[in-house]
């Protein structure tokens, strides 16, 4: 299945040092994440019968059932639910992550298991879908040597510095699997910077995983320094896939992205841009522009592609908190990218969506959001109310309340 269209004595042993600390829940983790240690006999048969936990405990549970049942997985890959539950915990509904997850209307699918070990000096190797075969758990067949490969990373290392790592390695190819590996790595990297325990680490060593093996690349075609605008400017300058073809790409949103890398002239949006010093400042100013974006072309077709436009680009709100200035400001033009790159694949000319007029509060947005129930409308109303929470402009409620009716 395709994405839409992660005290001592002398007589005690001598406490643990942090590396084997870290290789103990590590083990624990893949050990989970490998269905050698069942919870609750959470096969994908008997997966309802947990009951939910209330408070943040609650995002650990929700993945301990996940990671056990594997290899099966409802919705294979391109599973929403590690991400909903996370979202869930910091809209303050906790207690409802468990019973989301345990309902989730999805078919359970086989995703890879380990197969080929990946060498740390032969990565890029292993990066990105072998687009040829048929299925797309079959695209990504080396899911499982990457998530055992970041097992393993995550037990030899903090995990604030292997995210850094690879958040620089990886992002180039911040588009893949229609932004999915990103948000997924973001959500394991907020949960665990609430509270670090073993299947919060197993959940990012999933989404790292996910963002590797579905690693795509735009083109890009360097401009000179300086020729930079700002977002709202830029997109005025991106060409549009409908204005050639008269239509919007066949199939899902990574055959879109496909599509829009054979566009002429779209290897110029990555420096369309202008990248500011202040990144914050930045992805307030990103995530405000596709919000207007969402609102006026995500309301009249393509609505999944435009929240994507939202959640992607924002995924590096998550992780930079946890890694270093200047690998949050290097990924910047590449989640610019992406975006950009929904708007060149869907959005027209005549497209005229109008926002709401705003009518609900916060908590009523997150009641129709958790009233909803899909995946979408909880996403991408937690993202918009902490984006207006860091920066507050009206077009985030006006998206959210348009997306909980909506999605």
């Amino acid at each position: 299945m395709h994405p839409d269209q992660y005290e001592s004595s002398e007589d005690q042993a001598p406490l643990p040092t942090r590396r084997e600390a870290l290789h103990s829940c590590a083990v624990v983790a893949a050990t989970v994440g490998l269905g050698r240690m069942p919870l609750l006999g959470a096969t994908p048969q008997r997966l309802a019968t947990a009951s939910a936990t209330s408070g943040d405990e609650a995002l650990d549970e929700a993945l301990r059932l996940l990671h056990s049942a594997e290899p099966k997985c409802k919705q294979g890959l391109s599973t929403h639910a590690p991400m909903v539950a996370e979202a869930l915990c910091v809209l303050g509904h906790a207690d409802r992550a468990v019973k989301w997850v345990e309902n989730y209307n999805a078919p359970w699918i086989e995703i890879p298991a380990p197969s080929t070990r990946i060498e740390a000096k032969q990565w890029r190797s292993a990066l990105g879908p072998k687009f040829e075969a048929a299925s797309w758990e079959a695209q990504l067949a080396r899911f499982g040597d990457w998530k055992e490969f970041f097992v393993n990373e995550l037990a030899e290392a903090h995990w604030q510095d292997v995210l850094d790592q690879w958040t620089s390695r990886l992002a180039p190819g911040i588009c893949g699997a229609a932004t999915h590996g990103v948000i997924r790595t973001a959500h394991a990297a907020s949960g665990l910077g609430r509270k670090e325990t073993p299947e919060r680490r197993a959940e990012l060593a999933r989404g790292l995983a996910y963002w590797a093996v579905s690693y795509q690349e735009l083109p890009v075609r360097a401009r000179q320094a300086g020729a930079g605008a700002s977002y709202e400017k830029a997109l005025e300058q991106v060409p549009l896939y409908f204005e050639a073809h008269h239509a919007a790409p066949q199939g899902n949103i990574v055959q879109g992205f496909r599509d829009v890398a054979a566009i002429d002239d779209f290897a110029q949006a990555r420096d369309l841009a202008a990248v500011p010093d202040d990144v914050p400042s930045a992805l307030s100013a990103l995530s405000a522009t596709f919000a207007h974006i969402y609102l006026r072309s995500g309301t009249q077709h393509n609505a999944i592609a435009f929240v994507h436009a939202v959640t992607g680009p924002c995924a590096l709100r998550r992780l930079a908190p946890h890694i270093k200035p200047e690998t949050a400001r290097a990924a910047l033009p590449y989640a610019w990218q992406a975006a950009a790159g929904v708007y060149a694949a869907y959005a027209r000319k005549s497209d005229s969506g109008k926002a709401p007029d705003v009518s609900l509060s916060r908590d009523e947005l997150v009641t129709r959001a958790i009233d909803n129930g899909a995946e979408h409308a909880i996403k991408f109303t937690e993202v918009l109310l902490a984006e207006h929470a860091i920066h507050p402009d009206p077009v985030y409620l006006a998206a959210a309340q348009d997306g909980v009716g909506r999605l």
